[in-house]
């Protein structure tokens, strides 16, 4: 069955818990029913081997349920890395989307592995076929946008299989865009998610993360705007909310009294809150006493249909939640590591290393619905060696200068200070 709760609420849930790339939006479709490729900024047509007619007729069938099942699993992983008393917001699923589209670019030992690692258990056509499915109901429903685009630096040449790929499965606009002049990429990247976030994430990338050896940039934005079926109300009077360091402070105050799924658990308790039309709602979870909110998530995601209807009170705060994740902190914690530093050689036909992954989010929760926005950005460098460690010598270290052959030793240095 096909899941609309889907990762969008999960998103939402996470903050509760603590073509071308350019400056105008690309289409999702172009204007053409018949055409078979979205257009770039030379006018060449990237193929698309499912037509847009077709699309229309996609059957829900298409739509694996065990995607659903790897997605949860991935959002309970990138719950796992955060940091236990760090508020967050994210979007597993915009994470999810550009490393599929990553693995696309490595050679075949590559793609496997990064698939594996984010969707365990399932096959690559499984995982593009349920994508396309699942992204095409997205863009079709109301309240929700989602986009991607792969951007390769001008001067080399894109590999047709990959391009294809990311249009085909996930809707991508593909093109050229001159690094050349670093500035000035970055600035049509940023415009890329500013336009395609709708305002909301304004600087994703920064200039050290973008370089003339860019190769490629690989971009996911989803937003969401979504009225509450049953509002809140505003009170006059502010709630007072307990961090989880024992810090106490105000905010403004909403109340809900209605009939709502609920369910009570052994890690929490929590109500389902739908948004207008019924294709989207948020899980809101209470932690049980002894239990951290992001355990209480863990445990809970993929549970809202073990809730049943009960007239219930609601109080919580009104939020504001900004984010900026540095994925490749947290590699390990997600488990792909090992995948990153795969041969990537299928995207411009050479080898690329990934040297940048960041997601960008922000939420806001307030009486009349939610407004959410998260962007993904992989940044993929030519010429650039993957390290499996690290020594950054910013305390007392020590050098010694001996000879190779008789081991000899000619200099000692302790440094202790810079003065």
């Amino acid at each position: 069955m096909f899941k609309r709760i889907l990762t969008i609420s999960l998103a939402i849930l996470m903050a509760a818990c603590a073509g071308c790339v350019r400056t105008e939006a690309p289409s999702n479709e172009p204007d053409n029913a018949e055409a078979i490729g979205f257009i770039n900024k030379k006018g060449q047509a990237v193929p698309l081997s499912i037509r847009i007619k077709d699309r229309e007729k996609m059957p829900l069938d298409s739509y694996d349920a065990a995607y659903s099942t790897v997605n949860n699993e991935f959002a309970v992983t990138m719950l796992g890395a955060m940091p236990e008393d760090h508020t967050c917001v994210f979007s597993p699923l915009s994470l999810q989307i550009a490393l599929q589209i990553l693995a696309t670019g490595g050679d075949e030992a590559t793609c496997e592995k990064m698939l594996n690692s984010i969707c365990p258990g399932l096959d690559r056509k499984t995982i593009e076929t349920s994508s396309a499915a699942l992204i095409d109901r997205l863009v079709k429903s109301e309240g929700v946008t989602i986009n991607s685009a792969v951007a390769v630096n001008s001067a080399y040449q894109v590999c047709e299989a990959f391009a294809n790929s990311a249009a085909d499965n996930y809707l991508a606009s593909v093109g050229t865009l001159d690094f050349s002049d670093p500035d000035a990429a970055l600035a049509e990247i940023n415009g890329w998610v500013e336009h395609n976030t709708d305002g909301l994430i304004k600087q994703l990338l920064d200039r050290s993360d973008i370089s003339v050896e860019t190769a490629v940039v690989i971009l996911n934005a989803l937003t969401l705007k979504l009225n509450w079926k049953h509002p809140f109300t505003l009170q006059r009077g502010q709630i007072v909310f307990t961090d989880i360091n024992g810090n106490t402070s105000s905010a403004p105050e909403m109340k809900l009294v209605k009939e709502l799924n609920y369910g009570k658990f052994p890690e929490g308790q929590m109500a389902v809150l739908p948004y207008e039309g019924g294709e989207y709602a948020m899980a809101l979870i209470l932690p049980a006493e002894g239990v951290t909110a992001s355990e209480a998530a863990a445990a809970l995601i993929g549970k809202y249909e073990s809730c049943s209807p009960i007239n219930i009170c609601i109080r919580m705060p009104k939020l504001e939640l900004n984010d900026k994740i540095d994925v490749l902190k947290m590699t390990e914690k997600l488990g792909i590591k090992e995948a990153l530093e795969g041969n990537y050689t299928e995207m411009i036909g050479d080898s690329v290393s990934i040297t940048t992954i960041l997601q960008g989010a922000t939420l806001s929760v307030t009486e009349s619905g939610t407004t959410a926005a998260a962007a993904t950005a992989i940044v993929g460098t030519k010429g650039v060696e993957w390290f499996e460690t690290e020594m950054v010598c910013d305390r007392p270290f020590a050098m010694v200068i001996y000879n190779v052959e008789t081991g000899a030793v000619l200099f000692v240095s302790v440094v202790n200070s810079l003065d």
